[in-house]
């Protein structure tokens, strides 16, 4: 039998059977190099003529949707997205801090597809048809399957109420929105399962988007720290809990 990369079985199996929504385009082809998942393998080191091993029990770094169509193939034609970007140069620059290897984790998306057009930000154009938004999250559980993390990054406010849906312990974060509902519901969330991702126990961490981090990082509140201050205090204490020790310390 062949052996496929998890990775690239990920990336053949993420499309809805059904089509996308509108306002919602598929992702033509993977990028070659770094970038998130589905435009890309979601690997730190991935390139045309390699995928580095798939980080089985590592970090899932979990964002809110890939890109628009223009961003896409920007980064399509220069085969990688930019380091410089702002979510590539904030989420770095944060896990190294508190010693995230970025070879360890699995850098991915809630929603699959492209948004039509070049628009970016704001609440994702697929989010209100239910078909689709069950796919996706039936979809995540697979990625969930095909990782097994040991620490599970969410980025933003947009993806903590969806994926609190499919754990009993995330619950809380479906009660409100925002990160002062989530600071005080409690951001770091420790023994978190999935019942439909048999023998998973994992830490769960909500984080500020890194395209807006520093705009959005300033309101974030946790054991008596503000600001990044208090998102670092959250990190270490999750690495703590997952029995994940840094791989090198920057900070």
């Amino acid at each position: 039998m062949t052996y496929v990369h998890p990775a690239e079985r990920l990336w053949r199996s993420h499309a809805p059977p059904t089509g996308y929504p509108a306002g919602v385009v598929s992702v033509p082809a993977p990028i070659p190099g770094r970038a998130f998942f589905p435009g890309g393998y979601g690997l730190w080191g991935a390139g045309a003529d390699r995928l580095p091993d798939f980080p089985v029990g590592g970090v899932m770094v979990l964002g809110h949707d890939f890109h628009s169509e223009s961003g896409y193939r920007e980064s399509l034609g220069l085969g990688a997205e930019r380091e410089t970007m702002p979510t590539w140069r904030n989420v770095r620059a944060l896990l190294c801090e508190v010693g995230i290897a970025l070879e360890r984790c699995f850098f991915t998306n809630l929603f699959m597809g492209l948004r039509a057009g070049t628009a970016t930000t704001g609440v994702f154009p697929g989010a209100t048809d239910a078909d689709f938004v069950a796919h996706c999250r039936a979809f995540l559980l697979g990625q969930l399957r095909a990782q097994r993390p040991a620490l599970l990054l969410t980025l933003g406010v947009h993806v903590p109420p969806i994926v609190g849906t499919l754990s009993p312990e995330l619950a809380p974060w479906t009660e409100g929105r925002g990160f002062r509902h989530l600071d005080a519901a409690g951001p770091v969330r420790t023994g978190v399962t999935f019942p439909r991702v048999e023998g998973l126990c994992t830490t769960a961490v909500t984080l500020v988007h890194p395209s807006l981090r520093h705009a959005g990082v300033r309101h974030r509140r946790y054991a008596g720290l503000a600001g990044h201050a208090a998102e670092v205090r959250m990190l270490r204490d999750a690495m703590a809990a997952a029995h994940l020790a840094p791989d090198h310390e920057t900070a």
